[in-house]
């Protein structure tokens, strides 16, 4: 009895150790596995730590964003949110790999925790700033020293992937916003065509749906870059997209001048993009996936199959709201087809197609409240806001200074 009661700290140490190993090697692959489905896995990422950050990030936010008395306000606490999570997810995965080379140390070794812990930030960080003997350790320093940098030059890359995909993005939209105006609007988009005696030329459209492919690819692979703001304050990439869609279903439905194929494709991928991108979110968010993403060759197909057969479905916005720029579209000039019902029904059954996945955008990523751009959060409900040629119709008391 004595010899077991002797020999029982020994064997206690043992369990100690052996679990940190455990412990330590399962904190390791959860932390491996969560870097890569976040920064190299082209799709977006249920990874339970990666959705544990982001889930915190955005219920963080949305608190400081309720203080906001004003959309600028708004705009400019929302702007921090996409960088802090990419700064918080470098920072947890460091700690989780700290923490599991601190258990490993611990149970390679036999150190205390303290001299564990400083063995684990010395390998992590490369400095070498502690002592370290026996086979096991090495093997252990070594693994640390190796994952350290990794991880740190993985982090490097991805953010240059991110802030390249949000350029590209951001010079894009610059570009159109001479046409679609800030914010962006469909039928302040087609009056400012007819202004400046342009039409949709092939190449315009080419490189329309070039932008709706490239962002569709980046942001959903890396769903962070929804929550990237634009640099200027009425410019939302939820609402310039929806504006290139609502000038191509008014130009394919109500002027004259007969269906134009290119806005069909026009339509096709920018739904499909919508689709992609509200998938990617509640991924990202949430940790599912939405059941009702479309592939473009079917949108496509709807859209050139279409009848006009049935009740219209609800577009989003109302009939008198529609009217009332029409009448705005016609006196720029814009000529228009004679049945307006039948231009309205089929509107309608454009809209359909990218109008859901399009509101929730806006509303969950509290973009600028545009015309025809949806509903907000009841607490983010600031006043509607027109471009300027717009803005002399509908609201000729605000304020001028926007494109």
């Amino acid at each position: 009895m004595n010899l077991l009661a002797s020999a029982g700290p020994d064997w206690m140490m043992i369990f100690l150790r052996g679990g940190a190993l455990v412990l330590g090697l399962m904190l390791l692959w959860a932390a491996i596995m969560a870097a890569v489905g976040v920064m190299l896995v082209p799709r977006p990422s249920n990874q339970k730590i990666a959705l544990l950050v982001t889930r915190a990030c955005h219920v963080l936010f949305r608190a400081i964003a309720h203080r906001a008395r004003n959309y600028v306000q708004l705009d400019r606490f929302l702007a921090v949110q996409g960088p802090t999570t990419v700064l918080l997810y470098l920072t947890l995965f460091l700690a989780i790999f700290v923490t599991a080379f601190s258990f490993l140390f611990f149970g390679a070794t036999g150190c205390s925790p303290t001299a564990a812990f400083y063995r684990a930030g010395s390998g992590m960080s490369t400095l070498g700033m502690v002592d370290i003997t026996g086979a096991p350790g090495y093997i252990a320093m070594f693994v640390a020293a190796f994952t350290g940098t990794t991880v740190v030059s993985v982090f490097i890359g991805f953010l240059l992937t991110l802030y390249t995909a949000y350029t590209a993005r951001e010079t894009s939209m610059s570009k159109m916003a001479m046409t679609c105006g800030e914010p962006a609007w469909g039928p302040e988009m087609l009056v400012r065509l007819r202004v400046l005696q342009e039409n949709w030329q092939p190449d315009a459209v080419e490189k329309v749906i070039d932008w709706l492919c490239a962002m569709r690819v980046s942001q959903y692979i890396y769903p962070l870059l929804n929550h990237f703001r634009s640099p200027v304050r009425d410019r939302h990439w939820t609402v310039t997209l929806l504006a290139v869609m609502d000038a191509a279903a008014l130009q394919l439905t109500t002027v004259a001048g007969g269906r134009n194929m290119d806005m069909v494709r026009v339509l096709a991928q920018g739904a499909d993009t919508f689709h992609a991108l509200k998938m990617s979110e509640i991924s990202r968010t949430a940790g599912g996936t939405s059941e009702d993403a479309m592939l473009t060759w079917a949108i496509e197909e709807s859209l050139l199959s279409d009848r006009g057969e049935g009740l219209a479905p609800d577009p989003g916005i109302t009939r008198a709201e529609w009217d009332q720029t029409v009448d705005f579209m016609v006196s720029h000039g814009i000529e228009v087809v004679e049945d307006r019902q039948a231009a309205w029904e089929a509107f309608s059954r454009v809209r359909r197609h990218y109008v859901e996945p399009a509101y929730f955008l806006t509303s969950h990523l509290s973009a600028i409240n545009a015309p025809w751009s949806g509903p907000r959060h009841p607490a983010f409900e600031f006043p509607l806001v027109y471009p300027r040629i717009a803005r002399n119709t509908f609201a000729p008391e605000a304020e001028s200074g926007v494109l």
